[in-house]
This record gives structure tokens, sequence and C-alpha cells, in this order.
């Protein structure tokens, strides 16, 4: 599956690259008790020079969604992808990264300091996308057996699916650690090469702002595009 974030040019990429390892921190209360549940991810962001449009840019996004386990309560997983309402899925850490370390810019025309501000990231930040209140996908399974049970979940509304927790916020922190790789063990169907979500039938076509989220989840929106 091609990668979301990857501007549709060819070209040659230049020198200026960054690499960001960072962890994804979101944090709930769960029967008024704190807990925090995380997955380290990396993103790769490259200059491309020589294209259909001058210039550009690319990005590789490694990792895996964030298996958050609440207490007796069930099981959230935050998805790499972003649900807008009434839309189609998005990109979603390869913009929040940027907005999140006071980068402008978008990747397709990153600066040579931009560059340096991404080599040289540091701390823990509440994560932002572009400016806004927009989050990544929350979902869950009535069954993790059965791909087909998921739903979305609301991620100011968590409570209405798993009474006494609320979602609190999400943060980005620079790491050295280790790129998450868990999530195939959890859910062992993210290995089978079979379609596992649901589909309109045949004939009918609804359009996407009008399906649920899975109508339109593949396995590989579990994943950066690097990790496919």
């Amino acid at each position: 599956m091609a990668s979301f974030a990857v501007i549709p040019f060819t070209g040659c990429q230049s020198g200026e690259n960054a690499k960001v390892r960072y962890r994804v921190i979101a944090s709930f209360e769960v029967d008024g008790r704190p807990i925090e549940a995380s997955t380290v991810m990396e993103i790769h962001y490259a200059r491309v020079t020589n294209s259909l449009i001058g210039a550009g840019g690319s990005t590789k996004l490694l990792g895996e969604a964030i298996i958050a386990d609440m207490p007796n309560k069930g099981t959230l997983y935050i998805l790499p992808v972003e649900h807008p309402p009434q839309a189609s899925l998005d990109t979603v850490y390869e913009y929040a990264i940027l907005s999140t370390f006071g980068i402008r810019n978008s990747f397709g025309g990153l600066s040579d300091a931009d560059f340096d501000a991404l080599r040289n990231a540091k701390g823990r930040r509440a994560f932002n996308l572009r400016n806004t209140s927009r989050l990544p996908a929350f979902v869950a399974f009535s069954s993790e057996k059965n791909p087909k049970t998921i739903f979305e979940v609301d991620p100011h509304r968590v409570g209405e699916h798993f009474p006494g927790v609320r979602f609190t916020g999400i943060e980005i922190e620079i790491t050295n650690d280790p790129i998450t790789n868990q999530l195939r063990e959890r859910l062992p169907w993210l290995r089978t090469t079979k379609q596992v979500f649901e589909r309109d039938p045949p004939g009918q076509h609804r359009p996407e702002s009008q399906r649920p989220i899975g109508y339109l989840l593949t396995r590989a929106h579990f994943f950066g595009d690097g990790s496919r």
C-alpha cells in the first residue's frame, strides 16, 4: 500500500533529511486513577529535488498503533491515522510531529532550519495536529478475535463505551527506545493476507464520508507505511 504521506511525483532525495524517534503517550483516568499507554515510532523526513513541480518532500513512518489496556474495562487502539468527521482516513503523525515541535512548514517545504530543528528535537510536548484539536482515530472491538466487530470511539466520549474511563490527552516524547513491535502478537489476524474488515456489497457505492470506520480500514492502517 502506498504511503499516505509521499507526494506523488518523481524526483531524487537531496542530502537534507531528518529522523525523529518518539513515543506517543495517551493518558486516561480509569475510575479516577491515571494510567498511560504508549507506542514508540520513528519518522523520516527527506527533501526531494528534480521533481515535476520543482521540489517537495517525502516521509516514511515506522511503528504501530497504541494498545491502551484499561484495567477491568477493555482495550482501545489508537491508530496512526486520522478519521476526520464525514471524511476519509488521513495521515496524522507526518504533520503532527512538525506542528508539535513548532515547525510551520509542511513536509513538502521544509527549510534547512526545519531539518535542524527536527534533528535536535528534545523533550515531551502536548500533541498538536496543525494547531487544531484533531486526534488520531480511536477504535475498539467487541471481540478482538473478530476484526469485523471493530467500532470507532470518540476520544472525548470514551466513557460511553468504557464506563469510568476518561481520555485526558496525548503527548509526544523524543526517545531512543526501540520501535514498538507488539501488535501482531496481540491481533494475529493482522498477519493474514485476506480481507478481514467489512465491505459494501457489489453495486453499493457509498461515499467514503458515509462509511463506518470498519468499512474504510485495512490491516495496513494499524501501522506506519514503513512497517506494513
